[in-house]
């Protein structure tokens, strides 16, 4: 995939407290080139990792221990050094309230509802970058 706005991996981070399922996130993400998965498990975690690294991808269970996953995007919204990556939701209650807002808002591209079919999990994640370099920015040179 041409990522002319990526560095030469795309940065991926999961955000997913059930061990099993990160680990499981992170391989079937990992064995993809060009893709390079980073696993959290809660939202403190998260936040975190945004703080020190330029995440290209987001994939994040709605269910987390302490804050829930829509509650850490909101807080990952008002950060002023939010770039706005798409955002791949996990939740074994997709239908909720929440999470159908969260999808109206500009930049959730969907939500696999779990358990989810390992393809339909690649399939996510190839979409959803492929549309971050359709609507990148053009670089200057």
């Amino acid at each position: 995939m041409d990522r002319p706005w990526y560095g030469q991996t795309l940065s991926i981070l999961v955000v997913e407290d059930d061990v099993a399922v990160a680990e499981l996130v992170r391989t079937l993400l990992n064995r993809e080139p060009g893709w390079g998965a980073t696993v959290v498990h809660d939202a403190a975690a998260a936040a975190e990792v945004f703080r020190h690294v330029s995440v290209e991808l987001l994939v994040l269970d709605v269910n987390l221990p302490g804050i829930s996953g829509i509650e850490l995007l909101d807080v990952l919204r008002r950060d002023p050094g939010w770039r706005e990556p798409p955002v791949i939701l996990m939740s074994a209650a997709p239908e909720q309230a929440a999470v159908q807002l969260t999808l109206a808002r500009e930049g959730a591209i969907r939500c696999l509802a779990k358990p989810f079919d390992v393809d339909e999990l690649v399939t996510a994640v190839r979409e959803a970058a492929a549309c971050c370099v359709r609507s990148a920015p053009a670089r200057s040179a």
